[in-house]
């Protein structure tokens, strides 16, 4: 009994009843993999994963009731669980590549045309090989697909604001780090911040890959900032969210013709605290720029990663917020830099996008670091 419950738990979903047998015959040939159900429509397979809660979904693109990918739109909204796509091989366009890959997909694998009937056994070593796959990928851990998935309902990408402003680097530049729980807490912040924000916002979360340009769709949708996924070479213009890759380590570097400007870099050093994208090396490659202006905020999370990119932001005189226990999830990381010395200010989630609206603006002041002050004051 207790080796059924370790084997990886399947459900078939494709509109041939014969290809549904094969692929159940080829999958479940395999001691460490078990078929729960076939479904042969996107209806009966949300019923089916609401009663059997499998681990993975074996998907036909041409599943009746799957038309522009509704049946992986409502997985990934209603039960996320990973998705390994079956696609016929002339509808296999990087459009559908991109936005099957933003909603989770892990794998795909190309129909084979030979025959009346679609041989999947000639493609049986690649079948059980990707399906296994998901065992190695980071939306197979059930905390994290707890944590994440169930967080995000996917979205489609809403049209991208034109781009604002001047090409050079904003005067301030505003640094969000978080981990468990950030997800919210950051929508929850920019949902709020001023459409006319004079700032570039870096983002840097403890996502795996391939979540964040879901993630990112999901944050252009609350707000009328322009929200982008960081890429080599990005320019911090006023006005624009940047969210750090999944498993990246993104940080800025000047440009070599104007140091004063900054642009999105990545590096391979490895972070203190082994947590990626790594808060501490974003938030000291932007304290070492010659941006004017820096804010720090270090919202819920596990751990101690940003408590050292907190000291090199507030050693450059710049300001650090975190946020306040009440308000977290998991009261790790803004702890370790609050203990350390190294906030201005505790502030619940609720009451941080109001500060950095009157920061940007001028309009807000700050006090020096008084770790003792804030805990007594915020009863942490």
């Amino acid at each position: 009994m207790q080796e059924e419950r370790k084997k990886l738990k399947v459900l078939i979903a494709d509109k041939s009843n014969y290809c549904r047998l094969v692929l159940q015959d080829i999958i479940s040939s395999e001691q460490d993999l078990n078929v729960l159900d076939l479904a042969a429509d996107g209806e009966e397979l949300m019923l089916l994963m609401s009663r059997n809660k499998p681990d993975m979904v074996v998907l036909d693109y041409d599943l009746p009731k799957n038309d522009n990918l509704l049946a992986l739109k409502r997985i990934f909204s209603e039960q996320p669980v990973p998705v390994m796509l079956l696609v016929p091989g002339e509808h296999l366009t990087l459009a559908l590549l991109s936005q099957a890959v933003e909603m989770g997909v892990y794998a795909v694998i190309l129909k084979p045309s030979r025959g009346f009937y679609i041989n999947y056994r000639s493609i049986a070593a690649e079948v059980l090989k990707k399906v296994r796959a998901v065992k190695d990928t980071a939306i197979y851990d059930v905390q994290q697909r707890l944590l994440l998935l169930q967080q995000e309902v996917v979205m489609l990408p809403s049209q991208v604001p034109a781009l604002r402003g001047k090409s050079q680097t904003a005067d301030t530049v505003i640094v969000i780090g978080a981990s468990t729980g950030g997800t919210q807490a950051v929508e929850s912040i920019l949902a709020k911040l001023s459409a006319d924000l004079n700032a570039s916002v870096l983002v840097a979360l403890h996502l795996p890959e391939n979540f964040t340009k879901s993630y990112t769709n999901r944050l252009q949708s609350i707000t009328s900032l322009q929200v982008v996924e960081g890429h080599e070479g990005l320019v911090l213009k006023p006005g624009k969210v940047i969210v750090a890759p999944g498993g990246r380590n993104m940080v800025v570097k000047p440009v070599k013709v104007k140091a004063a400007n900054i642009r999105i870099s990545f590096s391979d050093t490895a972070p203190t605290h082994y947590d990626q994208p790594s808060i501490d090396l974003l938030m000291q490659s932007v304290a070492e720029s010659k941006v004017v202006r820096v804010v720090g905020v270090i919202l819920t999370g596990m751990g101690k990663d940003g408590t050292q990119g907190a000291s090199c932001i507030l050693k450059r005189g710049g300001t650090m917020i975190a946020q306040d226990e009440g308000t977290s999830a998991i009261f790790g990381m803004a702890r370790s830099a609050i203990e350390s010395g190294y906030i201005n200010k505790v502030l619940p989630l609720q009451e941080i996008p109001h500060f950095l609206n009157q920061y940007v603006a001028g309009q807000q002041q700050v006090s020096i670091p008084d770790s003792a002050y804030e805990i007594e004051r915020t009863g942490i």
